[in-house]
């Protein structure tokens, strides 16, 4: 009980002092709100991503909250993420490495087998980014050209209340009430091709979005047990189009290219404009098929309805991912081999971004693998590692290839028992 307090006082301390998690240092992130989330803790992203239809004792899904009913004890989860990605383009070549806290979350069954409620904290989406191109300027004899560089760096947080109730004895219903807040600071510097070399200039618009909106999610779980051993889970969630609401605040500066140097002072063009970005209906199908504590296979299947959006002139298309994935523990029981108390999981995930780059879809590819190590009781050192890639170096667009890796860990109690003897 001691450790799980200075964990939850961790939590508290984490949560006021860390603003928005940032994590993802995709290209793709310049559209929209950044790299979006998927809720996913590192036991599911080593399935993939798979959640909607697996249910587990002993780790705690957000991603379909019906399934809070499994979990008996009381749990902290806390999770890191560290990320290498590599960029390409027909033009040029580059890398980055990022980590930081990825996840922390709080559950407790209020009542046990029948109603469980957990407290999170999680990225709701990550804007790490920096791309240069150039353009030639329309109507200038000789033909000028302007050199152009995007960078954009934070992103949103959400907190989130989650909550499952049996409503009877195979089916549970849940919901997923967040507080999504956070800032995003965008700027372009911009500067003239002739002035390379030379004591000039360069112009910088810089944009900083601040967001704060209320979101909410229903799920529901089913389970069809065969031979009283064998069960087939189903579940299913679904979220309405909602809007993030925000301001915007924008101002000019102009710099000495060669030092840095601001010249005057900057030139306001907006103070606290109103600003709005349309997410979309979302629809989550998972099933999976196995033995409780032993094995289980399962498919994800995760829709998005966002032809109603449009970002800065670039066109959305509705977007599919399918999730493949499963676990297998050899022998959770067995006290003379460890590693056959051990959880192994992999999985695969294929998938589209919503936005459409220069009217070119940017599909996803992942191969996942990992697992969780006992350490003390029912606690586990849970362990994932993606292999991915998007994009393409065709058609002016860039290549990603990336490694993320997730390191968890989950501290399982049994609070409130009432004590035999004195």
């Amino acid at each position: 009980m001691r450790i799980f307090k200075y964990l939850f006082a961790l939590y508290i301390i984490l949560f006021c002092m860390k603003g928005n998690g940032q994590h993802v240092a995709s290209t793709y992130a310049i559209y929209g709100v950044g790299e979006l989330n998927n809720n996913a803790l590192a036991h599911n992203q080593a399935m993939g991503g798979l959640g909607t239809g697996m249910p587990h004792r002993f780790n705690i899904n957000l991603q379909n909250p019906a399934w809070l009913t499994n979990n008996q004890f009381s749990s902290f989860n806390i999770g890191l993420q560290g990320e290498d990605r590599t960029y390409k383009s027909e033009l040029e070549s580059g890398s980055k490495k990022t980590g930081s806290i990825k996840h922390m979350v709080f559950f407790v069954p209020l009542l046990n087998g029948k109603w469980g409620s957990a407290f999170s904290l999680l990225p709701f989406s990550s804007a790490d980014y920096r791309l240069s191109s150039s353009a030639e300027i329309i109507n200038t004899i000789p033909t000028e050209t302007a050199n152009n560089t995007f960078i954009g760096n934070g992103g949103l947080s959400q907190f989130a209340w989650s909550n499952g109730f049996r409503i009877f004895q195979s089916t549970s219903i849940g919901f997923n009430l967040m507080y999504v807040f956070g800032a995003i600071e965008r700027e372009i510097q911009s500067s003239l091709a002739s002035d390379s070399g030379n004591i000039g200039y360069f112009t910088k618009l810089s944009n900083n979005e601040t967001y704060k909106s209320v979101l909410f999610s229903i799920s529901v779980a089913h389970k069809v047990t065969f031979n009283e051993k064998n069960e087939m889970n189903f579940g299913l969630t679904y979220r309405d189009s909602g809007q993030l609401k925000g301001s915007k605040n924008s101002y000019l500066s102009r710099y000495l290219e060669n030092n840095f140097t601001q010249v005057g002072s900057p030139i306001p063009i907006s103070s606290e404009e109103s600003i709005l970005f349309n997410l979309p209906q979302k629809l989550s199908f998972g099933i999976s098929y196995g033995l409780s504590d032993k094995y289980r296979i399962g498919l994800d299947i995760n829709l998005a309805n966002w032809t109603s959006n449009e970002f800065n002139n670039t066109s959305i298309q509705n977007t599919q991912e399918f999730i493949l994935g499963g676990e297998i523990t050899p022998d959770s029981r067995n006290v003379t081999s460890y590693l056959k108390r051990v959880t192994y999981r992999f999985g695969v995930n294929y998938g589209k971004l919503p936005y459409l780059v220069q009217n070119y879809s940017i599909n996803e590819f992942g191969i996942n693998f990992g697992a969780s190590f006992p350490v003390a009781g029912l606690s586990t050192l849970d362990f994932a590692i993606k292999f991915g890639e998007r994009g393409t170096i065709e058609n002016g667009l860039i290549n990603e290839s990336f490694t993320q890796i997730v390191l968890g860990l989950t501290i399982n109690e049994k609070w409130f028992i009432k004590r035999k003897y004195n």
